[in-house]
């Protein structure tokens, strides 16, 4: 017994730490916003980092300004907690967490003619390829751009999965000149972050 307990020990000192385990999040920021709590969290041994959006009741729903003021305050930070280094990756979880986001990503897509309204899925690609796309155009990356940009950050390109696909109808306000149909909403969304020139 003690033979085998030895041998577990010295497994366990040489093995890596499963994903789960490495997570070492930092809180860099909290903040109310309406019914609503903003954080964003470090993960300063992956380099990521993690927005997230904590609903005090359903009645939570963040601006696009709350978000771009937030986060301008907590990549300005200079006493800590603050920003260590430089980091690869902004997660901000599930879109529909940030509905101006979700909003644009279906509108967007019901104009597209490279999406299939009636069949709910792209013409020609995979769906998390085709939602990346949209939400990597610049019309998109500007809105939080400019929130990071003195911190000398910007977002190169987002990566997606588990994308949510409804009635466009379903989905909230679409934006004018729309059509109905079926439309990508929600998906698990990173922004790639890159260091600006300078910096």
């Amino acid at each position: 017994m003690a033979a085998r307990r030895l041998a577990l020990g010295l497994l366990l000192c040489v093995a890596p730490p499963s994903p789960g385990l490495a997570y070492q999040e930092r809180l860099i920021l909290s903040a109310p916003s309406g019914r609503c709590t903003l954080r964003l969290e470090a993960d300063d041994e992956a380099r990521a980092l993690r927005l997230r959006v904590h609903p005090e009741d359903a009645s939570c729903r963040v601006s696009r300004e709350a978000v771009q003021a937030f986060l301008q305050q907590a990549f300005a930070r200079t006493d800590p907690p603050r920003l260590e280094g430089t980091y690869a990756s902004l997660y901000i979880g599930r879109l529909v967490d940030f509905p101006w986001l979700s909003s644009h990503l279906a509108s967007a897509a019901a104009r597209d003619g490279r999406w299939d309204r009636k069949k709910g899925k792209p013409v020609d690609e995979g769906t998390n390829a085709y939602v990346a796309s949209l939400l990597s155009q610049r019309e998109v990356t500007a809105q939080l751009d400019s929130a990071i940009r003195d911190a000398g950050y910007r977002i190169s390109t987002a990566i997606v999965e588990k994308v949510l696909v409804g009635e466009l109808r379903d989905v909230g306000p679409p934006e004018e000149g729309t059509q109905s149909g079926r439309v990508p909403y929600d998906a698990m969304v990173w922004f790639r972050l890159e260091r600006t020139a300078g910096r």
